[in-house]
């Protein structure tokens, strides 16, 4: 029987946990469905014992000494608060442990803010990176050779891949794991730990559906999910205002003062953000443009490129899943 594949994760004081344990998690219950040890997960830190994390509780990890970097097969570097990752940073012998370990991985990983660590080590020199929203203006300034891609919720580049933290590392962990073992073994794993959509990398992490969620009206936050699951249906404003129980002028006046749109390109750019996810399915554009509510291909098309830049083919070829090494 094959050797358990180590996943290394280098924990500090001041770590996000689900960083370090929604990835875990992943690989353990791979574990559990296929009924082997086909991975070894390892929390290591320069001193063996508790490290306490952001959420208040403590994660036991084991001495760096125990993870010689030549038999680790997945580096996986979370992140953490400020103090935390600076700490992580001035602490020579961690970081030592953390470039060897990247040289020799066959995967080199972060997790949101532990994108900082990673690139000192210069694992990422001249690459496409993500990382957490509220962090990528300062990984470009800090690292202006990295190409910080500020929307994307996790990026491969051959052997480096690179999240935007919390539960975006779970979805980074459930793509390493379809690598290695398939794509029925990681959808198994995300139904057993309840994630209901397996998303792609280039998926956003920023939504309107989120936008809207996040208003002081709760009533958008319902429409917009509404809209999700009902693209095909008439979504002009007269229909979205009697939803809402307001008339058409209202609710156009609302919408644009909680969410600087007007209510058409509210609904467009959900429709948009339906069509991003279709791409990584294996449709054609007549087909995405249908299920995401276009009156067709060539809207699809010039809706596609006003707000992200490319076509549709373009962006499906550009964030195509890459080969296993």
């Amino acid at each position: 029987m094959a050797k358990p594949r180590i996943v290394a994760v280098p924990i500090f004081s001041g770590l996000q946990s689900l960083d370090a344990v929604g990835p875990g998690q992943v690989f353990g219950t791979a574990n559990q469905m296929i009924g082997r040890q086909a991975y070894r997960v390892t929390f290591v830190a320069t001193k063996a014992g508790p490290i306490q994390t952001t959420a208040g509780f403590a994660l036991v990890a084991d001495g760096i000494q125990s993870a010689p970097p030549k038999t680790i097969d997945t580096l996986i570097v979370p992140g953490g608060d400020d103090a935390g990752v600076r700490g992580a940073l001035a602490d020579k012998r961690l970081m030592a442990w953390i470039a060897l370990a990247a040289r020799h991985a066959r995967r080199a990983c972060s997790v949101c803010s532990g994108a900082f660590l990673l690139a000192a080590t210069g694992t990422l020199n001249g690459k496409r990176v993500a990382t957490h929203w509220s962090a990528t203006a300062d990984l470009q300034r800090v690292f202006p050779d990295l190409k910080v891609d500020a929307e994307s919720i996790y990026v491969n580049e051959g052997r480096c891949w690179t999240s935007a933290g919390v539960t975006t590392g779970i979805d980074m962990a459930l793509a390493l794991l379809e690598q290695d073992l398939g794509r029925d073994v990681a959808t198994a794993v995300a139904r057993q730990l309840v994630v209901y959509m397996r998303r792609p990398g280039h998926q956003t992490q920023f939504s309107a559906t989120l936008n809207a969620q996040s208003a002081t009206d709760d009533r958008l936050g319902n429409l917009a999910a509404w809209i999700e699951t009902n693209l095909h249906k008439r979504l002009d404003v007269e229909a979205l205002a009697a939803r809402t129980a307001m008339s058409p002028r209202s609710f156009h006046r609302h919408v644009k003062s909680e969410l600087g749109v007007s209510p058409a390109k509210f609904v467009e750019a959900i429709r948009l953000d339906a069509a991003r996810r279709l791409l990584d399915e294996r449709l054609d554009l007549a087909q995405i443009a249908a299920r995401a509510g276009f009156s067709g291909p060539d809207h699809l098309i010039r809706a596609f490129g006003r707000r992200f830049g490319v076509t549709p083919a373009a962006y499906r070829q550009m964030h195509a899943s890459q080969p296993a090494p």
